[in-house]
């Protein structure tokens, strides 16, 4: 697969040839890719010619991300539920719960179906005997949220290993390798930032203010090997109550225009979610109010689920708003386009969700208004907290943030330093790594990657 830039990316707003899309539709993919082929010799524009292209790559995956046919669903769920029927499926469906697409005329469910459903499902759940229990991680992120509310600020340093190397099946004696891993950037609540220790060789970081920061190691493998890169880093948190009566009246000032146009494939103000703007601000106009009304809106409305590749959507917020489902990015990039579409500058913010007790891949947004500056809103977590009926930890994540992030990511859709020759595994975030040969760009499913929490340096008293 050869690498798309964020220029051809763009392309992704363009409509495809209705054939290919009827096609495509039905489940037939070998046909869609075969129109799709027809129209490429056909005298269109290069751009349709490059949304052509890209299409063709979505064809071939779309079957490894939706593999289970109705009868593997009943398979899998019948080892932990004997009594599990197609009425279930049925029922999960109307429940927004199970996506599928069509292959070869017979519904295929998406890979991650068992997860959602036993995460969602509370018959399911019972039935199966899962029972709430609240985590280790579940009790600190709470103790946290709690501690930054009533003293106003958190102070914390966090050590983290990273790890990433090829499945062995995809290793070949002398082939060479680029590799890039996520690392801290400074950012606004990221501070003293280290680089501790990493895999030796060829290697490139990035400098601290890097919007998309990562190590890069090149080399070539004689024998399969992992890469690493250990960091140390310092979060700080302050508490802002936006809920309170005494809340101010806010303004957007001049010079914001970064943060409030389209970027494309994914930031554009469709109709719909035009339409969708206007209707949730209504005749308000303070922007800290429409803000609040957006972050209600998708923490209310929205269902958070496990996702098929990004790669694989055209446009991620307007999936988000017309499906009502989404993980934290789709999430966070569905109030990121409110927010501009409403004249809120917005932008995107991601890396690690990082405790001593689980670290793991999160995406969040931030939007500005005065005289508050930049605040943060974490629509999934938000969502979360109010499908537990915690109105007080919903709040808390419009404006907050706890000490438990790792900012690799300060912007949506951004180019490596150390450019990549293929398609990476997310074209529009860097949180996991990424392997590529002269070759190919490897698939997530290619790679095997780890990241663990080396050290908590717990709590320190803010300067």
């Amino acid at each position: 697969m050869r690498r798309f830039s964020g220029e051809e990316l763009k392309s992704l707003a363009l409509e495809l040839p209705e054939d290919v899309l009827k096609y495509k539709d039905f489940g037939d993919l070998e046909k869609a890719k075969e129109a799709a082929d027809r129209w490429l010799e056909q005298p269109i524009g290069e751009e349709l010619k490059t949304r052509l292209r890209y299409e063709k790559f979505i064809l071939e995956e779309l079957p490894k991300q939706f593999p289970y046919t109705k009868a593997d669903v009943i398979r899998l769920f019948k080892e932990k539920l004997p009594d599990f029927s197609e009425e279930d499926i049925r029922k999960m469906e109307s429940k927004n719960l199970a996506e599928w697409i069509y292959i070869n005329g017979e519904k295929h469910y998406i890979h991650n179906l068992m997860r959602n459903i036993m995460d969602k499902d509370d018959d399911i759940r019972e039935r199966a005997g899962i029972y709430e229990k609240i985590s280790e991680d579940k009790k600190l992120l709470l103790q946290k949220v709690q501690q930054i509310r009533e003293q106003g600020e958190a102070k914390e340093s966090f050590r983290i290993r990273a790890t990433i190397r090829l499945k062995d099946e995809q290793f070949k004696p002398g082939m060479k390798v680029k590799v890039h891993l996520p690392i801290p950037a400074e950012a606004y609540q990221i501070s003293d930032v280290q680089i501790l220790d990493h895999t030796q060789g060829n290697v490139s970081i990035d400098k601290p203010d890097s919007l998309y920061r990562s190590i890069c190691f090149q080399d070539q493998l004689q024998e399969n090997r992992t890469f690493f890169v250990e960091y140390k880093y310092t979060v700080t948190a302050k508490y802002v109550d936006l809920w309170s009566d005494e809340a101010k009246k806010s303004s957007v000032p001049e010079g914001m225009e970064e943060y409030l146009k389209e970027q494309y494939p994914h930031i554009r103000f469709s109709p719909y979610l035009t339409s969708l703007a206007r209707e949730i601000a209504g005749e308000e106009k303070d922007p800290l109010e429409i803000a609040r009304r957006i972050y209600d809106y998708i923490t209310t409305k929205v269902q958070y689920s496990y996702m098929k590749e990004y790669s694989l959507i055209t446009d991620i917020p307007q999936y988000c708003a017309r499906n009502l489902r989404g993980d934290c990015g789709v999430q966070a990039l569905l109030f990121i386009t409110l927010c501009r579409i409403c004249g809120i500058p917005a932008k995107w913010q991601s890396g690690l969700y990082a405790n001593p007790a689980y670290v793991g891949p999160h995406d969040w947004a931030m939007f500005y208004v005065e005289p508050y500056g930049w605040l943060y809103a974490d629509p999934s977590f938000g969502g979360s907290a109010y499908a537990s009926g915690d109105e007080q930890r919903r709040r808390f994540y419009f404006g907050n943030l706890e000490t438990y992030r790792m900012v690799a990511n300060n912007a949506f859709q951004q180019d490596f330093a150390v450019k990549k020759e293929f398609m990476p595994i997310d074209p529009y975030d860097n949180q996991t790594g990424e392997i590529e040969s002269e070759e190919k760009g490897f698939a997530s499913y290619e790679v095997e990657n780890t990241k663990e929490m080396v050290l908590s340096a717990g709590s320190q008293s803010p300067s």
